[in-house]
């Protein structure tokens, strides 16, 4: 299974969207699913469905870049500015493909409101707009990673 494949399972499984993205493409020679599930768990809807913050197909791809380029060790400081390069370059490219990079402006309401995630529901905005969100997010990283994603 291709891992833009995996993510959209994953999201549609009921993960979140950080969840789903950062699952499908992290290292796993490096870190197993269950773990990448539990650490992107606080990212999804908005940064702890908050509604407000950075959309969580975004968070998830950052994540996935920071494991793949971060500075793991101050030897590393090079690392630290390619990551940041590689993120930027990642999250111009996800508002020019969604209007924005926050869950807010994506979804067009606050789901960190209670009446607002019962609406976002009703539309099915998490079957449609997120779907996109997280499918928009892995074709970006596709095109970052490159054969680093086989």
């Amino acid at each position: 299974m291709q891992r833009k494949e995996k993510a959209l399972e994953l999201f549609r499984s009921r993960c979140n969207c950080s969840q789903a993205v950062f699952a499908a493409y992290r290292k796993p020679d490096v870190l197993d699913e269950a773990s990448a599930l539990r650490l992107a768990t606080v990212f999804g809807g908005g940064v702890g469905s908050t509604g407000g913050g950075l959309c969580g197909a975004v968070s998830g791809a950052l994540l996935a870049l920071s494991m793949r380029y971060g500075m793991g060790s101050i030897g590393e400081l090079e690392n630290k500015k390619r990551t940041y390069d590689l993120g930027q370059e990642f999250m111009e490219a996800f508002e020019k493909r969604m209007g924005s990079s926050r869950c807010e402006s994506i979804l067009g309401l606050c789901i960190g409101v209670p009446e607002n995630l019962q609406k976002a529901r009703e539309l099915k905005l998490f079957e449609t707009v997120c779907v996109d969100a997280v499918t928009r997010a892995s074709d970006i990283l596709e095109e970052l990673l490159g054969a680093e994603v086989s």
